[in-house]
């Protein structure tokens, strides 16, 4: 029979981690409830106590109890991390689910960030909500998220058929899909791209495609580069053709809508594995901001309104010295061979001579800096044109071709 792991603190959501065993044992599955409470009441209802997760960890809970409620749940996430993940290399769980507030939210979710894309990870929350920040919750993982609507303080009819959606989710995936993200016989690439650079990723896309690769597409919107460089990082890509790294320009200034905190992974994680990589200035000249947190200095800049909340800004020369600096900085690090390319006419759409954030001075600076990179790792290729153009998407997977025949993941030369 297959299981479902629900994890849930037991002393105040014992009547919660019931019902929704009720729920899963109902469809004919396991349900197997693991304790990670902290507080000092009893718990109920439970397969598996937060003593035996504790243990597992290789500390007697007694231990804990004298410490403070931060120290206990600090112990208890990474405790339960371990507990569940060894559950899953042992083939025991085929699911996971939890119901709860943001304590019991961070208790679980940190648990199913540890297992693999594609392994049925369900979590009803309190935290889906308002401006929270997604990541809080799904990480970098496909963890399926439900507003709970109200607080889990027992049963009523809102929190039981929150569970019981969530309970029939996580089962539906463990009965008809859940598998786990196995690689084919194709070699698979990695892309990023966003709205402004569409054109000239989705021909990579294409011609790559045309070519025998399997390739996923990374949206660059704060956590999407950060995800696929995880993703080679752990063998299920084969090649990185990194075409628009806008998200680490918007990490400068630690805000906009492309900005996330994983964004120092960027030209980092994946590099560490030496994954064969094609890198390339896309969208490396502009920060996108609403118009409620525009940055400072809006009378000097250069910018055009993308939708009538958001504007794409262009970055100022001495931001272009800045940010690009921090892009050197970690090209001059890698340590074996990539190729980096650059464009002459635009490192986006709308960054020609007479479009709206055409600024020459700026490109410039740019290019002239990702030019003096010392690093002889780094191969720099001078591409003609604007980047997001078919032409030169074509162009930059044929590079990323050459550069897989170079490192020997294709072993027979591809014509184009």
């Amino acid at each position: 029979m297959k299981t479902i792991a629900i994890i849930g603190s037991c002393d105040t959501k014992y009547k919660e981690a019931a019902y929704m065993r009720e729920r899963i044992e109902a469809e004919g599955v396991g349900a197997l409830v693991i304790d990670v409470a902290t507080g000092p009441n009893s718990s109920y209802n439970y397969d598996v106590s937060r003593e035996e997760v504790a243990a597992a960890a290789g500390t007697p809970w007694e231990e804990m109890e004298p410490k403070t409620k931060g120290e206990k749940i600090a112990f208890m996430m990474e405790a339960a991390a371990g507990y569940v993940e060894k559950l899953y290399d042992e083939g025991k769980i085929d699911g996971v689910v939890s119901a709860g507030g943001l304590q019991n939210t961070v208790m679980a979710t940190n648990a199913m960030k540890r297992l693999p894309i594609g392994f049925p990870k369900v979590m009803a929350t309190t935290v889906a909500s308002g401006k929270k920040t997604f990541d809080l919750v799904v990480g970098d993982k496909d963890i399926v998220t439900i507003p709970s609507i109200c607080d889990f303080t027992g049963l009523n009819l809102v929190t039981k058929q929150i569970m019981a959606n969530a309970c029939a989710c996580c089962v539906g995936m463990v009965k008809s899909a859940g598998e786990v993200l196995k690689k084919g016989k194709k070699p698979v690439i990695g892309v990023t791209l966003m709205g402004i650079t569409n054109t000239g990723a989705c021909a990579a896309v294409e011609e790559l495609e045309r070519l025998g690769m399997e390739v996923i597409g990374f949206h660059a919107t704060g956590v999407g580069g950060a995800i696929m460089e995880q993703m080679a990082a752990d063998g299920l890509i084969d090649g990185i053709l990194d075409l628009t790294l806008h998200e680490i320009t918007e990490a400068y200034f630690g805000g906009g809508f492309s900005y996330g905190e994983d964004s120092k992974y960027r030209l980092v994680k994946a590099a560490s594995k030496q994954v064969p990589l094609v890198a390339a200035a896309g969208g490396i000249d502009f920060i996108d901001f609403g118009i409620n947190e525009f940055p400072p200095r809006m009378d000097e800049r250069v910018y055009m309104m993308h939708n009538a909340t958001m504007a794409h800004i262009k970055l100022l020369p001495d931001e272009a010295e800045l940010t690009t600096a921090v892009i050197v900085e970690r090209l001059e690090k890698i340590d074996y061979p990539v190729k980096f390319l650059i464009p002459t006419d635009g490192m986006r759409h709308n960054t020609r001579k007479g479009e709206e954030l055409y600024y020459k001075e700026v490109d410039d600076i740019i290019i002239r800096q990702l030019k003096n990179i010392k690093n002889k790792n780094v191969e720099i290729i001078t591409i003609p044109g604007n980047l997001d153009t078919e032409e030169w998407g074509i162009q930059a997977a044929h590079h990323m071709i050459d550069e897989l025949m170079e490192r020997g993941v294709l072993k027979e030369k591809i014509q184009y």
